[in-house]
């Protein structure tokens, strides 16, 4: 009787369904009754997804102007998007799908490296804090695991921003800083190409200096670290990634990856580094990119599924998470072909009895405000710390930055 009445309270607190949630659907339950029970899951507990890149799509469809442009409108039936293979997402689809928060990827081309990244850099994070704006009411810009909830209790999509690829910090302590001070929450230490202090996943032209991360990289952990702003392996070398594990005092994540058992490619998680993931406290969020999951243009839910399970089975259930990668993908898992599909995800889910409704909600978002929260707490526990003055080894970067202004000594720079 007393465990009745804590269900029924419940289902109070959560939100009027018409019925308690159940402690689980059975697993040989319809297709409805388990896509009826994903949508409650993800009405009680957050979904939040790692990597979503439609600000780079503003930019290339629209050069970032937005006057003709709403994030709040149903792009399916508006140009050019409805005919782009790589358009996913609004707020009509993200609420359907019931996501509780989307990093923004502020992304810029590698090719932008040495030359005008860091202003590239900068009208990216322009563009998606006006998106959010322009939406005021149905989304809005949040920097903290605490903002994130309360975005989430009273219903809006919380919107937070990680920069993709490192090249864009031009190598500079100052950068970093600056980027937490606008905002952003993580940084992908590299995206298709080296950088002076990383090294990728691409294969190609070898690194600059040395393989992984170099004795600046690990400054620049550090300092990520005091300022409590996430270090994303996505694009890293396995060198790179085992040495940021080894230099980082918080946790790490993946936000856009697959595994490498299933998909050998460098640019997937291999196994060694899976239950490192788990001692350092990390997270690999699954990317929903077909190329990723079966090496090929085809993959399907099952497909996603079958990720999610070998980071559980290798790492642990509290180490897996979401980050499909919408809107800089082309090519979708069926079944999961923009982001109004996620309680699909838990649906299928929700047919393997080895998942419980708490390891779903793990899944969904719980693991992810772990990773978050604890990177906050590290932040507290270095704030006594002072900021890095740490400048890159010149021989580092003379030879590929040309084009930059060279300090002179006090003598010679007053004339």
């Amino acid at each position: 009787m007393e465990e009745a009445v804590v269900v029924v309270v419940v289902a109070v607190v959560s939100g009027c369904w018409g019925s308690p949630l159940p402690v689980r659907v059975s697993a040989q339950a319809s297709h409805h009754e388990r896509l009826h029970a994903a949508r409650a899951l993800l009405r009680e507990s957050p979904l939040i997804d790692g990597h979503n890149d439609m600000a780079w799509n503003v930019r290339m469809f629209l050069h970032n102007k937005l006057d003709s442009f709403n994030l709040s409108r149903d792009l399916t039936q508006e140009a050019p998007w409805m005919s782009s293979p790589f358009s996913h997402t609004d707020l009509p689809r993200l609420k359907k799908g019931q996501v509780a928060a989307q990093f923004w990827s502020v992304y810029v081309p590698c090719e932008a490296q040495y030359l005008n990244t860091v202003q590239l850099l900068l009208e990216q994070i322009d563009v998606v804090k006006r998106l959010v704006a322009s939406s005021h009411g149905e989304t809005s810009l949040v920097t903290s695991s605490t903002e994130l909830m309360e975005e989430f209790e009273h219903g809006r999509v919380a919107s937070l921003m990680g920069v993709e690829g490192g090249h864009g910090l031009a190598a500079s302590m100052g950068i970093v800083r600056a980027l937490y001070d606008l905002g952003v929450r993580y940084v992908t230490l590299t995206h298709k190409c080296h950088t002076p202090w990383a090294e990728c996943s691409e294969h190609g032209r070898p690194p600059p200096n040395t393989r992984g991360l170099t004795p600046y990289g690990k400054e620049i952990i550090r300092e990520m670290n005091r300022l409590g702003l996430m270090v994303d392996v996505s694009h890293s070398s396995s060198r790179t990634t085992r040495d940021v594990l080894a230099a980082s005092r918080a946790p790490v994540l993946f936000s856009h990856s697959g595994v490498r058992a299933l998909c050998d490619m460098e640019r997937n998680v291999p196994d060694d580094v899976l239950g490192a993931l788990a001692v350092n406290g990390g997270i690999v969020m699954v990317s929903f990119y077909n190329n990723f999951l079966t090496c090929s243009e085809a993959a399907s839910i099952k497909d996603v599924i079958a990720h999610i399970n070998h980071v559980r089975s290798m790492a642990g259930v509290d180490y897996v998470g979401i980050g499909a990668g919408y809107d800089g993908i082309n090519r979708t898992p069926a079944g999961l072909e923009d982001v109004s599909k996620y309680p699909e995800l838990f649906a299928e889910l929700l047919k393997d009895p080895s998942w419980s409704l708490q390891d779903l909600k793990k899944l969904a978002g719980l693991n992810l405000l772990r990773v978050f929260r604890r990177v906050e707490q590290v932040r507290e526990e270095l704030a006594s710390e002072k900021p890095s003055e740490e400048i890159i080894p010149i021989h580092d970067i003379d030879t590929r930055w040309s084009c930059r202004y060279r300090f002179a000594s006090l003598d010679d720079a007053r004339t």
